[in-house]
C-alpha cells in the first residue's frame, strides 16, 4: 500500500459497531436490585476492557507478525487510522464507569509506536530511551527494531530507482543508522537479563 484510503479499515469499523451494540446491550440489562445493577456495570466494565486489551493486542501482534515480510508508510498511516477507530471507541465511554482514559490506555503501546513511525521521531526516541519521562516509554526498541526492518525491505524492494535519488539515499542511510542503534539497545537489554 503506496497510501492509505483516507479512512478506517471496514473489517475494523464493523467490529467497533459490533463491540458498541454489545455493551449497550450490557448497560441495558434490566437491574431488580441495586447489587445487580452493580454487579452488571462490573461485569460490563471487564467484558470491555478485555476487549479493547485483546483488539489492541491483536493489531500489535498483526505488525509484528513474521508472515508480514514488508510494511510501506502507506499502510503505517492506514493501521493508524484504525488505531484511532479504536481510541475513539474507547474514548466514547462504551460503557460507564471507567475513570478518565483508563479505556484508552489500552491502546497506548500502539499509539506511541505508531507516533514515533509517522513523526519519524528517532533523535528523540533514542536520546530519552529508558528515562521515565520518555515520550515514547511504551515502545520496546525490538518492537521498533522490528517494525522497522520491514519497512527498510519495503523501500529497497518497492524502487529499485530509489538509489539513484539522494533523498531516498539519505532516508535509507539514516534508516540503517536508526537499526544499527536500536540492535545496540536491544543487545544491551538481552545482556543485562
Amino acid at each position: 500500500m503506496s497510501e492509505s484510503d483516507g479512512r478506517a479499515s471496514g473489517y475494523l469499523m464493523d467490529l467497533i459497531n459490533f463491540l458498541r451494540s454489545t455493551f449497550q446491550v450490557f448497560t441495558h440489562l434490566p437491574n431488580n436490585n441495586n447489587d445487580h445493577a452493580a454487579m452488571s456495570g462490573k461485569v460490563a466494565q471487564t467484558a470491555c476492557m478485555s476487549a479493547c486489551q485483546h483488539l489492541s493486542t491483536s493489531l500489535m501482534q498483526m505488525l509484528l507478525d513474521s508472515e508480514l515480510k514488508q510494511i510501506s508508510m502507506g499502510a503505517i498511516q492506514q493501521f493508524n487510522l484504525d488505531v484511532i477507530q479504536c481510541e475513539l471507541f474507547a474514548s466514547s465511554e462504551p460503557v460507564p464507569g471507567f475513570q478518565g482514559d483508563t479505556l484508552q490506555l489500552a491502546f497506548i503501546n500502539l499509539r506511541q509506536l505508531l507516533d514515533l513511525f509517522m513523526v519519524w521521531d528517532w533523535s528523540t526516541y533514542l536520546a530519552d530511551y529508558g528515562q521515565a519521562t520518555s515520550k515514547y516509554l511504551r515502545v520496546n526498541p525490538s518492537t521498533a527494531l522490528t517494525l522497522l526492518e520491514k519497512m527498510k525491505d519495503s523501500s529497497k524492494k518497492n524502487n529499485i530507482f530509489a538509489q539513484f535519488r539522494k533523498n531516498d539515499r539519505d532516508k535509507q542511510k539514516l534508516i540503517e543508522t536508526v537499526v544499527k542503534q536500536l540492535r545496540s539497545l536491544v543487545n544491551g537489554m538481552s545482556q543485562h537479563t
